[in-house]
């Protein structure tokens, strides 16, 4: 399963630059993998039975983004383990003649927790139905 999400730029994701700072672009990251994840399971997964651990994030970063534009972040699997997955973040924008400009790519690292037992798990069956490779 793939997800585009939109994300809105605020005022103060901005630096002395005039461009996004680079430590924003991990929240963008999140904000889309929770709609990403609200789409695969539902917004009533109880996150504080049956959670993550983000394990690693890995940040490409390609061109700048401004204040006025307007991105959209998409989000797929693209590696499933036993107890670990991947994704794979592509933030982008639309120029005046329609063309995508891709300013960020990323991955993130994801573990299955239960926090109920404080232990990594396999991945919960649930999931395992939803998260597809691409």
């Amino acid at each position: 399963m793939k997800g585009i999400y939109p994300v809105e730029i605020r005022f103060n994701d901005i630096d002395l630059a005039g461009h996004v700072h680079n430590s924003v672009y991990l929240a963008y990251f999140e904000q889309a993998r929770m709609g990403y994840f609200n789409e695969l399971i539902g917004a009533d997964w109880d996150w504080r039975k049956q959670g993550l651990i983000l394990a690693r994030n890995e940040v490409d970063y390609l061109a700048p983004v401004y204040l006025k534009d307007s991105i959209m972040v998409s989000v797929h699997c693209d590696h499933i383990g036993t107890k670990s997955f991947t994704l794979s973040y592509t933030l982008y924008s639309i120029d005046s003649k329609g063309d995508q400009i891709i300013h960020t790519k990323g991955r993130s690292i994801l573990v299955c927790m239960d926090y109920e037992i404080e232990e990594t798990v396999n991945i919960f069956p649930e999931w395992k139905d939803v998260l597809h490779v691409l």
